[in-house]
């Protein structure tokens, strides 16, 4: 692009996010410096159509920036994008205190919802990978037992397990003990490892301790090991507030990703190896099939094995230059634990 192609486009970008709507050359003229006719405005902008950065959605219309056009713009963005040094520390006490990884990934939803204004999320990666705290085994029902699961960093998750025998509580908490004595520290599959390496031993045929240890282990191991992640999302009211109504279908499709957790989480997984802020637009999310809707996410990782996702989700109109930096100082924060790394200094 020209420098006057380029100011017009982010000029028609700009006035596109604000209100949602197509931009006619005439809102350009009146809203900028550029000292340009709206018909000198016009023919630039249907050249910026040529080159599939903006499109006309009805002949009658204006224009708007096409998912080509905002990810152009969105790159722009990324060379300058950065917070101020009072914004760090605003978000810095406002994530403070957290004395999990489940803490911390709660409250950096819900600080991202605060001052983004869009839906603030954290996902944690499949747990396989991640360094056990501990296990405890709690009786609910005959032959029905709880097991919570508690790694390094702190995620807490449970499971509800249905067991071929039925075991008392005290036969359980021997069993806690066990398995957070011998497994603290070591991953989900290494314990795979060693629960087969227990079942090859001849004492494990006839110990019921040893027995119960295999029973209730392989059937956590499985079950957490098969487990996408978890996901906090916080906010999701706020997509009301800007919604235009030709939007609403896409709504509809988000709400019910939603509910179905399971398989968003499976589907921002795909982001988890790729580092610093991703934004990903229309046609490349593919929620329900609609092109309207948006998500800027980056990855994190502490000591303990934990890893995972936080950013924004929503329509795809959004103040990407005021949200980008937020969700990489918070996606920063994460992966120090606290400590201030990488680009938050």
């Amino acid at each position: 692009m020209s420098q006057r192609e380029r100011e017009i486009f982010h000029r028609v970008v700009e006035c596109y996010l604000a209100s949602g709507e197509p931009v006619a050359s005439a809102q350009v003229a009146g809203s900028s410096n550029l000292g340009l006719s709206a018909a000198t405005i016009r023919n630039v902008m249907a050249e910026l159509e040529r080159k599939g950065l903006l499109r006309q959605p009805h002949t009658s219309a204006g224009r708007e920036p096409s998912d080509e056009g905002i990810r152009e713009y969105v790159s722009s963005l990324l060379q300058v994008a950065a917070l101020t040094p009072a914004e760090r520390r605003r978000l810095r006490q406002l994530l403070l205190p957290a004395a999990s990884l489940s803490e911390a990934l709660g409250k950096a939803s819900k600080v991202l919802a605060q001052v983004t204004v869009e839906v603030g999320m954290a996902v944690t990666s499949a747990p396989r990978r991640a360094a056990l705290r501990s296990i405890h085994f709690v009786r609910v029902a005959a032959r029905r037992v709880l097991a919570v699961v508690i790694t390094q960093g702190g995620v807490v998750d449970s499971r509800l397990l249905a067991v071929e025998r039925d075991y008392d509580s005290d036969e359980l908490e021997r069993i806690s003990n066990y398995c957070t004595h011998n497994f603290a520290g070591v991953t989900l599959e290494e314990i795979r490892e060693r629960l087969l390496a227990l079942m090859a031993e001849d004492r494990a045929q006839c110990d019921a301790l040893l027995s119960g240890v295999i029973e209730l282990g392989q059937q956590v191991v499985e079950s957490e090991s098969s487990s996408p992640g978890e996901i906090y999302l916080e906010g999701t009211e706020r997509l009301f507030e800007k919604v235009v109504p030709a939007q609403l279908e896409a709504l509809r499709h988000l709400f019910a990703a939603f509910s179905e957790k399971a398989t968003l989480v499976s589907l921002l997984n795909r982001y988890l190896s790729q580092r610093g802020p991703r934004v990903v637009i229309g046609s490349e999310l593919a929620i329900g099939g609609r092109d309207d809707l948006g998500l800027i996410v980056t990855s994190f990782s502490v000591p303990s094995g934990e890893s995972g996702l936080v950013g924004v989700i929503g329509l795809k109109r959004m103040d990407y230059g005021r949200i980008i930096p937020v969700v990489d100082f918070v996606g920063h924060y994460l992966s120090g634990v606290g400590d201030e790394v990488g680009s938050v200094q």
